[in-house]
């Protein structure tokens, strides 16, 4: 640990402790007692028919845009959608969202993510409930110049349908952004060449210290899928460090009270436990557990903001009374988390 190198190389297993990688023309191969792998995920691509020759771009590609799209279709309703909708529908983009579920950030706790897609369809154009056909490109035809010359520029044409109503969706944009999930960057370590166990995803599968089924070999952040936050990698990365130096004194993680947060607008916030969660743990309508919301309007600051739309959700033990969750939609959400 004292004299660190560091390779900047796309590197694979050979084996478990061995790890070879091309520099320049030769091909390096080194050796360690402990490895840590923090490899981290990369955008999901769905199957769609001309999506893969159409140029779509992901969230790696976002904000790198050197032209702003006029027009703006998204595939995926979740929070990376949700953020850089806000994003680009602030500085006057319109906005087509079109994800297979039936609300946005479906992962959220049910009440947000069911107002949050009430106040998101008022902004932009939200289509729930379909399922993408095909993608094309095509030339945008437009008048002649003043050079006789037809101008126009490509635009990507949606074909979708809805999975209830049968209903056809068309939809022509100037940009594409693919949002769907994202999946580990395990496959591509050649990781299948060690003793290193992976889950049904492809997530490698760690114990309470990070250490994987391999002795030595460690694992943190996104590709061990825990919690897919940066916040998170950072939490797990000073557990890692530990036990990596301290193999006999290990301290298993601790990821109490994780928080999260989706910055557009509304924002949104949770901690601990969705109530859909509670209900699938409980096998109940809510026996043991109690909730309650209480709306920003009926605050002063919330007056004051004019927010008729953000509350606050609190989920608690029916017994105890002990917090098991709570959720924010609204105005500085992120804040209050």
């Amino acid at each position: 640990m004292d004299n660190p190198k560091f390779f900047s190389k796309e590197c694979k297993f050979l084996a478990d402790k061995k790890i070879s990688f091309v520099n320049g023309e030769t091909t390096t191969t080194i050796t360690a007692d402990k490895i840590l792998i923090a490899s981290g995920t990369r955008p999901k691509i769905p199957k769609i028919k001309g999506l893969q020759e159409s140029g779509f771009i992901t969230s790696d590609e976002a904000l790198r845009l050197k032209q702003q799209p006029r027009i703006l279709t998204f595939i995926g309703g979740g929070y990376i959608t949700c953020e850089l909708a806000h994003f680009y529908g602030s500085l006057g983009t319109e906005i087509n969202i079109v994800q297979l579920g039936d609300k946005l950030i479906p992962n959220e706790d049910k009440d947000i993510s069911q107002k949050f897609t009430e106040v998101f369809s008022r902004k932009y154009n939200v289509y729930l409930g379909y399922t993408i056909e095909s993608v094309t490109r095509k030339k945008e035809k437009k008048k002649k110049n003043s050079n006789n010359k037809n101008s126009g520029s490509e635009i990507f044409h949606i074909t979708a349908k809805n999975d209830t109503s049968g209903k056809n969706l068309e939809l022509n944009s100037d940009q594409l952004l693919v949002a769907v999930g994202r999946i580990p960057n395990s496959y591509s370590l050649d990781i299948e060449k060690t003793g290193v166990k992976l889950d049904q995803k492809g997530f490698i599968i760690v114990d309470e210290y990070l250490e994987t089924h391999v002795k030595g070999i460690f694992a943190l952040g996104d590709v061990v899928g825990r919690y897919q936050f940066k916040h998170n990698a950072n939490h797990e990365a000073q557990y890692a460090y530990h036990n990596i130096l301290n193999s006999d004194r290990k301290i298993p993680v601790d990821y109490y009270a994780m928080p999260q947060a989706i910055f557009s607008s509304p924002q949104v916030a949770g901690v601990g436990f969705t109530e859909q969660q509670l209900k699938g743990e409980n096998k109940t309508e809510g026996n043991d557990y109690l909730k309650s919301t209480y709306p920003y309007i009926q605050t002063g600051m919330g007056e004051a903001l004019e927010d008729r739309d953000g509350f606050v959700k609190f989920l608690v033990n029916r017994e105890d009374r002990k917090i098991l969750g709570c959720h924010i939609i609204g105005t500085d959400a992120s804040t209050q988390s």
